[in-house]
């Protein structure tokens, strides 16, 4: 495919400067018989004992907080400082008007339970985070439906946006679940990928606002069940690779009663209903189409209840792995091995908890959150699940440390979409998860828990995470949250966030949490592959200053069935200018030197190896 000259892909730039093993356990798989995601603990369909299993009720223990079930106004304590984080919702005056569809109902099915994503991709490149939202179905489905169908919103500036779905062509009936972007052409614009509940769709995005819906001739039109999807180039040929994650095998037809049959009052019934459906790998061929290689490539070695998957070189040798979670099952840890990938989550210690058992993952994150140079891994998991945080100690080993590095705040609630982000620009990678239960009947049948649940936002410091008070009247309140995405929606400098809701309006987060001079602290980096990919997936940043270094890195996938923007937030201690190495994803390096701070520069991989490298200012 032509790839176009970045300075001609719809933007305008100013060049500014530069040319030029520890064995740590063997864990064993133990499928719990709590509920994963779109589950109750119920796992008997015939009698009223199936709803007696009780959570746990433990409230929110976010301090200066107050929270109760069912309060979904809950203020602050007067008496607690702010903390460190500050974000105000801009939902009301944004002018989106989504209203997400879940298709839960009497009848409880399964797909209802785990919701849908959001997405973020800058579809015209005017430098203005565009936003999409998936959206679900009532069941039985039905193939004439008028809606509630996917939205696409243009984002006009000033935390302004516009519905453009039908001019664009985006949304079909049915049941959209997950969102993917990546620029699979290599045309200078992103294209999106819809995982569904059904024949998956591809958007190819021409350029003018417009998309074309083109997954059964590029030949990505998978019909099983698709939650989270991750674009990466796989095998160093410049063209972007699709890896699929499939749920389970469900059915109208065959779905099963669980909850109280006396009284006819259904819940989700558990995952462990629902036999679990091969993950899907695609080559793109560079012709326009692409070829299904996951037998080939070991990726249906195995199977699992995917859920969240992430893309990323996790042992630094120069190849693209893949991290799926897993809903009660072991998460897997592909490693790529240049011609096949090897299943190494179990002996990598990235497969269970610290006590050798499987969890219900649902969402995922990665950052260097130690700084010290190595990826860590971090999944959601379902109530009474502690949230997984899996350090990478190198050489293809982790050690989970989520209870201790990340003590408060979810074991109590069920945790989905989440990113590492510096929201305060410190130069440490903080944390934001989104909660919400399965069920929204568990008064009614005798269980203790909340439906809507509060969100959550830590501060690293130094690698340990504290959850933060007082972050705005979005995280006193209780919500049901699936997906969530960051940018910089407003290119102030710093980490916004989107977040999708169960039967409800998104979400729109400005982050306010940094001080004028803070903003001047830190630099926003793009990436644009040559001899990589044009998105350059797998990319590691690795900024100096001040004789301090941080990391940080180009992912694929990430979150719950959400796409973040691409472009990395960059915050650095210390007031001197700050340099970068590049390492691309085909293990080149570019080197730029004395970068002023409060910059927004596009980085672009020349095609010639031995070629200085371009660095652009973004306006």
């Amino acid at each position: 495919m032509k790839k176009i000259p970045v300075d001609k892909a719809g933007r305008v730039f100013r060049s500014v400067i530069h040319s030029g093993g520890i064995l740590l356990r063997i864990g064993l798989s133990v499928c719990v018989l709590c509920v994963g995601c779109g589950r109750s603990a119920s796992t008997d369909t015939g009698s009223a004992d199936g709803a007696a299993s009780k959570g746990t009720g433990k409230q929110w223990e976010n301090p200066g907080v107050a929270v109760q079930p069912g309060n979904a106004d809950a203020v602050a304590n007067p008496e607690t400082p702010p903390g460190p984080f500050q974000f105000a919702s801009m939902r009301e005056q944004s002018g989106i008007d989504f209203l997400q569809t879940s298709g839960n109902s009497g009848d409880k099915p399964f797909p209802a339970a785990n919701g849908t994503g959001c997405g973020i991709l800058d579809i015209d490149m005017d430098g203005h985070p565009d936003l999409c939202f998936a959206n679900g179905a009532m069941f039985p489905q039905r193939s004439d439906s008028a809606g509630p169908w996917d939205r696409l919103y243009r984002n006009i500036g000033q935390w302004k946006f516009r519905d453009i779905s039908a001019v664009a062509g985006i949304g079909a009936p049915g049941y959209s679940c997950g969102l993917a972007v990546s620029d699979i052409n290599s045309d200078g614009f992103p294209d999106l990928y819809v995982t569904r509940y059904g024949r998956n769709h591809l958007y190819v995005n021409h350029g003018d606002g417009t998309f074309e819906e083109a997954a059964t001739a590029f030949g990505i039109a998978d019909e099983h069940w698709g939650t989270s999807a991750a674009f990466g180039d796989f095998n160093h040929d410049g063209l972007a690779d699709l890896y699929v994650c499939n749920y389970g095998q469900w059915t109208w037809e065959t779905s099963q009663f669980c909850g109280d049959r006396a009284r006819n009052i259904r819940m989700f019934c558990s995952p462990t209903h629902v036999p679990p459906e091969k993950d899907v790998l695609y080559e793109n061929s560079g012709d326009g189409t692409f070829r299904d290689i996951s037998a080939e490539a070991g990726i249906q070695s195995v199977s699992g209840r995917g859920q969240g998957v992430i893309v990323a070189d996790l042992d630094a040798d120069g190849r693209m792995d893949i991290y799926v979670a897993n809903d009660i099952h072991p998460n897997f840890l592909f490693a790529n091995e240049e011609d096949h990938f090897q299943e190494i989550g179990e002996q990598s210690g990235t497969a269970f908890d610290h006590v050798g058992q499987a969890q219900a993952g649902m969402g995922l994150a990665i950052a260097d959150v130690d700084a010290n140079g190595t990826l860590d891994l971090f999944v959601t998991n379902y109530q009474n699940e502690h949230n997984a945080l899996y350090n990478n100690l190198g050489q293809r080993t982790f050690l989970e440390t989520g209870l201790t590095a990340i003590p408060e705040g979810s074991l109590p609630w069920v945790g989905w979409g989440t990113s590492f982000a510096d929201f305060d620009l410190d130069g440490w990678s903080d944390l934001i998860v989104t909660n919400g239960h399965t069920d929204d009947n568990l008064a009614e049948l005798g269980r203790e828990g909340q439906y809507a649940q509060p969100p959550g936002v830590w501060r690293n410091t130094a690698g340990q995470f504290q959850l933060a008070s007082n972050a705005g009247s979005y995280f006193r309140q209780l919500h049901v949250g699936r997906g969530l995405a960051v940018a910089d929606m407003d290119s102030d400098g710093d980490t916004d966030v989107v977040i999708s809701h169960q039967d409800s309006q998104p979400e729109l987060l400005r982050n306010d949490s940094c001080s004028a001079q803070q903003l001047k602290s830190g630099l926003s980096v793009r990436l644009i592959g040559r001899r990589s990919h044009r998105d350059a997936v797998a990319a590691v940043v690795t900024a100096e200053a001040d004789g301090q270094q941080r990391t940080s890195v180009i992912y694929g996938g990430g979150s719950y069935a959400s796409a973040s923007d691409k472009r990395l937030m960059i915050g650095m201690p210390g007031n001197g200018t700050v340099s970068l190495v590049v390492r691309w994803p085909d293990g080149t390096e570019s080197q730029i030197k004395d970068l002023p701070r409060g910059g927004h520069y596009i980085i672009v991989q020349e095609d010639d190896p031995n070629a200085g490298t371009r660095v652009l200012t973004d306006f």
